[in-house]
């Protein structure tokens, strides 16, 4: 049976190879050592990212999306960071944050004054807040 005859392949079965009991002794990180996300093959240590400096157009241009559309399929985000000259993951990143951004906005206001939050946050775009 594959179970009994490949006991050493079971550990990248399971969904978190770090709480396995078979890939303890064999992991090349420490077990102590909670692993996060994706980390550079080499120490485990990443170069922290950039924040990425949108232009005033490009900005205007995702917000008019967003206004007539909170989520994009895979296509339309390729389209959209083409048009732009940004990358799939910038476009993508930014609708997840403004769609974040919108439900702490609902949450934190009161119901009357959704609607002027939603315009608030649509029409005036802050450049420290995107």
């Amino acid at each position: 049976s594959p179970a009994s005859s490949s006991s050493g392949n079971f550990s990248q079965f399971t969904p978190d190879s770090a709480t396995s009991p078979h890939s303890a002794s064999s992991s090349p990180q420490p077990a102590a050592e909670p692993q996060k996300g994706r980390e550079d093959g080499v120490g485990g240590v990443r170069k922290a990212k950039s924040r990425t400096a949108f232009s005033q157009e490009q900005l205007q241009t995702l917000h008019q999306r967003f206004q007539s559309q909170k989520y994009l399929s895979p296509q339309q985000i390729r389209e959209l960071a083409a048009a732009l000259g940004l990358t799939y993951k910038q476009v993508k990143t930014w609708f997840q944050n403004r769609r974040m951004k919108l439900k702490r906005c609902q949450k934190h206001s009161l119901w009357g004054e959704r609607a002027q939050c939603l315009m608030q946050v649509g029409a005036q775009p802050g450049p420290s807040l995107d």
